[in-house]
């Protein structure tokens, strides 16, 4: 003889053998633990029947009312569509160009802006405020370049992973450590163009301490070297300030210790050569702008300086956001991934 049971939740029934009545039975569909009842033998009079007919009834209506896909393996959801006769939503794909507009629009956001004015605070302190604090403001400006080198990396990073707002600004964040990672980042990418300078002018001790730490103007510069060897110091120069998005990108992401697969970030250029070409670009810009500037304050002092500070950030940010997007967008490109 048989029992037959019907799941209260999702109206799944089933049959049982009468041994295994008083027992519990899992739902197959809904997960819902169920008892299985004694086995009825005798329905008695009709009035009893009338009563389990009504009963079976009132069950099955209820079932069909609170059915529902309880406690079941979850799935991969499909697409939404919209609902009928209303437009239909769907993810936004990805357009490079309209990051770019963002980008360069970055201002327009009040969250943007605010982060932007305490930077500039920060870089105005750092370039025209502690440099009159001797000992102690040498200090504050280490830990605001460090606090900026890795605020940098972190605007790469952010913009890679598709975030249109800039990172918020942790102090708690380290500075040491990233500070060294962005010099590092520089003089690898420039070691050509420094060897080269320091075989040029003899490899005098005293003359490359001095333009490495205090710098020369065009002046001095044409007055150590020939135009052949400016020409090449120029090329060198220019090559590792093309290299270095690819480089920068590289270590926000993956770690420093990524900067040794350079044959992967050259294959990874060749890939994607007019998207990195317009990366690029964004940095060179940032560079002929950051000469300019620091050719005109010697000429006319800091104010020029002050006026040039929130410009120079604005075209940095810009380009650093460029290098991130460069990833978001054409990662399939590239000769490695990172997950």
């Amino acid at each position: 003889m048989t029992i037959k049971i019907s799941c209260g939740i999702c109206g799944k029934n089933y049959k049982v053998q009468d041994a295994a009545a008083g027992k519990k039975l899992r739902c197959k569909e809904c997960g819902e633990t169920l008892r299985i009842p004694d086995p009825v033998e005798d329905f008695g009079d009709g009035d009893d029947f009338s009563k389990l007919l009504d009963d079976a009834v009132e069950e099955e209506a209820k079932a069909k009312t609170i059915r529902s896909p309880v406690r079941k393996p979850m799935v991969k959801a499909e697409k939404y569509k919209g609902d009928e006769g209303g437009p239909a939503t769907r993810k936004k794909e990805n357009n490079y160009t309209q990051d770019l507009v963002q980008t360069f629009l970055f201002l327009l956001d009040p969250a943007n802006l605010f982060t932007f004015v305490l930077i500039c605070m920060l870089l105005f302190a750092k370039d025209v405020i502690l440099p009159f604090a001797a000992i102690l403001g040498l200090i504050g400006r280490l830990i605001i370049l460090g606090w900026y080198s890795n605020y940098r990396f972190s605007v790469i990073y952010e913009s890679a992973t598709g975030r249109k707002e800039l990172p918020e600004l942790s102090p708690e964040e380290g500075f040491f450590i990233p500070m060294l990672q962005w010099i590092a980042t520089w003089f690898l990418v420039h070691l050509p163009a420094m060897i080269f300078l320091a075989y040029a002018v003899n490899f005098e001790g005293f003359l490359l301490m001095k333009i490495f730490m205090v710098g020369v103007d065009h002046k001095e510069l044409s007055e150590m070297l020939t135009g052949g060897q400016i020409a090449i110091l120029i090329s060198l120069y220019s090559a590792g300030l093309f290299f270095w998005p690819i480089l920068a990108l590289c270590v926000a992401i993956g770690g420093f210790e990524t900067v040794f697969r350079i044959d992967l970030m050259l294959l990874t250029i060749i890939k994607s050569f007019s998207a990195y070409f317009f990366t690029a670009g964004a940095m060179f810009i940032t560079a002929i702008v950051y000469f300019f500037t620091a050719y005109v304050a010697g000429e006319h002092g800091i104010v020029v300086v002050i006026f040039m500070i929130p410009v120079l950030l604005y075209l940095e940010i810009v380009a650093l956001r460029m290098i991130g997007l460069y990833y978001h967008h054409f990662k399939t490109r590239f000769a490695w991934h990172w997950g």
